[in-house]
């Protein structure tokens, strides 16, 4: 039998036949990408004379007499916002005449400009006066000291048998006393209070707080319950603030010092500013 002899076939060598399919994915990719970039220019391109319309629709839309005129129909009412497909928008007309001025409206002859702010708020020197003059009527007037700053008008309670002791949080019966006086005055008004506890330079080694800050805390917390539980002072006038030992009146170098630094202070704002802390 005679042997057939067959011609060796070419072989594709390896890897050829995928080496331009990377050509292709790659053109796609750009062209892609392409027409992205050109869409986003195209919508990022701004017609000056729309811009104009829409800005002037809008003014128009938001004034006075537009909306009287509209019985407030809203934006979308307006036929100069609307672009209504296969309709010619009409140029707007504009009178040469002047527009007739308007008058601004006038406040009621029962409020001050300040009144719509804050109102039954009242001057921090007439809250003062009357704050001394409750305190002195029950004998109390020694033991607050009545200092005006800049943040507002502070009220602070002096005297170690009055309020607090070492590392004592709650208010004696007098402290009682002159936290319900103050706050029949501040019953009256509605200037913001911000209440502010401290302490003295003195750490604190066990007992039911941790640290000054803890402790400045509480005595803060205290007051503000009382003025809530107790005076029923609105609580949306009332904030909260401690700063331990970090904010002296006088420095912690004797007894008598330290007990002027273990207090607490009533700021009461002035009219119109009621941002507290």
């Amino acid at each position: 039998m005679s042997r057939r002899s067959h011609a060796p076939e070419e072989e594709e060598p390896a890897g050829s036949a995928g080496m331009e399919r990377w050509l292709l994915t790659y053109a796609d990719m750009i062209t892609l990408l392409l027409a992205l970039f050109v869409i986003l220019f195209a919508m990022s391109t701004i017609s000056i004379n729309k811009f104009k319309q829409l800005s002037e629709g809008f003014h128009d839309a938001f004034s006075s007499q537009t909306l009287n005129a509209q019985n407030g129909r809203g934006l979308l009412h307006q036929s100069n916002l609307v672009n209504h497909p296969g309709r010619a928008q009409p140029p707007r007309a504009r009178s040469s005449a002047p527009a007739a001025p308007t008058s601004p409206v006038q406040p009621s002859s029962s409020t001050s400009p300040g009144a719509s702010q804050a109102a039954g708020a009242q001057p921090l020197s007439a809250i003062s006066q009357q704050i001394q003059a409750a305190l002195a009527a029950k004998g109390l007037g020694s033991d607050v000291q009545i200092v005006p700053e800049n943040r507002g008008l502070v009220l602070r309670m002096l005297a170690d048998r009055t309020y607090y002791a070492t590392d004592v949080a709650t208010l004696s019966p007098v402290g009682d006393e002159v936290v319900d006086t103050v706050a029949s005055v501040l019953s009256t008004d509605t200037n913001k209070v911000v209440v502010e506890g401290y302490t003295d330079s003195e750490p604190i080694y066990g007992g039911p707080y941790s640290s000054n800050w803890e402790l400045s805390a509480f005595r803060a917390l205290n007051v503000v319950l009382r003025l809530d539980k107790v005076d029923h002072l609105a609580a949306g006038r009332v904030a909260g603030a401690f700063y331990g030992s970090t904010r002296p009146v006088v420095p912690n170098t004797t007894p008598a010092n330290m007990a002027l630094n273990r207090r607490v202070d009533f700021v009461i704002m002035a009219p119109g500013q009621g941002r507290t802390p």
